[in-house]
């Protein structure tokens, strides 16, 4: 008589445990870079705000705001990954700077002062880390402090 037990022999489970592991091994960096971009689009979110608002400032005092008190907005000084620049708030550029990458998406204003001929007014870009930028930007375009820069919006 033999012995009919229900079960999986070590082999059986070693090959489901490799198969997991293949599939999580490529699903992993698809998840990282699905989660930098979301959070990527928060502070692109943020930017708009923060350039609606500084646009409305220039066209109310003819100079954009030297600290963010005297906008009518909220804007959070850090984010999950991301820090705020205001070194340049008052000519009408600021940037969320990653904490960690090489890159930061920032924010032109229409009407920014010391503007080169190859500098874009009026968009937000990521500048800095080619890879990330292209997969959040929609065009490349050359900027006079950034050697790579993709505009967003």
């Amino acid at each position: 008589m033999k012995n009919k037990t229900a079960g999986f022999t070590l082999i059986e489970l070693l090959v489901v445990v490799l198969i997991i592991g293949i599939l999580a091994s490529v699903a992993l960096p698809q998840y990282e870079k699905a989660v930098e971009k979301a959070r990527a689009t928060e502070a692109v979110t943020i930017l708009k705000s923060l350039k609606d608002a500084q646009e409305a400032y220039y066209l109310a005092n003819g100079t954009y705001a030297n600290s963010l008190d005297k906008l009518d907005i909220q804007v959070p000084a850090t984010l999950k990954d991301y820090n705020l620049e205001t070194g340049s708030l008052q000519s009408g550029r600021y940037a969320y700077r990653h904490k960690t990458k090489n890159y930061h998406i920032a924010a032109s204003g229409q009407f920014r002062s010391g503007v080169s001929a190859t500098d874009k007014t009026d968009v937000i870009y990521c500048c800095g880390d080619a890879k990330f930028c292209k997969v959040i930007g929609t065009e490349p375009f050359s900027f006079s402090h950034c050697s790579s820069a993709y505009i967003i919006h």
